[in-house]
């Protein structure tokens, strides 16, 4: 990701008081992959003109140890991008960066926050 900071979070459930955990997020990527071949790219084929799909990026690309972002923590932030839509062709699908082909070569943009390393 570059020369930016990471900023690490955890998401609450402010009705049920449930705390998730996203230590093992990197980053959140929007994908603009269309390759048929790639999970990520036919899940973006599939979806209509007002969806987005964000790949959550964890850190090892590689995945050579087996593990990526968690299944909780994806379902976390899906819940939270799409708890404000009411239109019902609109929908943000975030999925883990082990559904990309090469996420190294993964056609999208990393969402940063350029002036987070500027606070004092």
């Amino acid at each position: 990701m570059g020369s930016f900071q990471t900023l690490k979070f955890d998401l609450e459930c402010r009705a049920c008081g449930t705390t998730v955990s996203l230590d093992d997020v990197n980053g959140l990527m929007l994908s603009e992959c269309k390759d048929p071949d790639c999970q990520v790219g036919a899940l973006n084929n599939q979806q209509g003109p007002g969806s987005l799909v964000y790949v959550a990026l964890c850190a090892d690309s590689t995945h050579t140890m087996g593990e990526c972002v968690s299944s909780g923590g994806i379902e976390a932030l899906d819940q939270y991008f799409n708890r404000n839509i009411e239109d019902l062709g609109r929908r943000v699908i975030v999925v883990p960066c082990k559904m990309c082909n090469s996420v190294d070569k993964c056609r999208g943009t990393v969402i940063v926050d350029v002036g987070l390393t500027d606070i004092e």
